[in-house]
């Protein structure tokens, strides 16, 4: 069993019908895709995915640390009850570098005004 990967290069010619259809069962059945043939620039997807990943660890980082079963690690209280991923995480994530959550939209926009889309 496979995702569905479609082929956006369909996307505005005779089969756009026939790829939407695939789109919409997609998400519908899946929840989830694999897109061929998008002609992003590598570069701006690799930020993209830098941007989104760094505002997604800070924020997590910031939640789970602020949560009780953190503190509960953190002053070696009883933890028999978590799971070992969580007790794994907090005593060996290492220290962020990250002092402020990037401007998503101005962050994309430097990126995006400098590449040949």
């Amino acid at each position: 069993m496979a995702i569905p990967v479609i082929d956006f290069s369909t996307l505005n010619g005779d089969k756009r019908d026939e790829t939407m259809a695939l789109l919409h069962e997609a998400c519908q059945k899946w929840g989830c895709f694999l897109i061929e043939n998008h002609e992003i620039e590598g570069k701006l997807m690799e930020k993209v995915k830098k941007v989104i990943n760094d505002y997604y660890e800070e924020n997590l980082k910031e939640s789970f640390y602020q949560s009780e079963i953190a503190k509960r690690l953190e002053k070696k209280q009883d933890t028999c009850d978590i799971d070992w991923e969580s007790s794994f995480f907090i005593w060996h994530r290492p220290t962020s570098n990250i002092r402020k959550i990037p401007n998503l939209s101005e962050e994309l926009w430097l990126v995006n005004s400098t590449s040949n889309i």
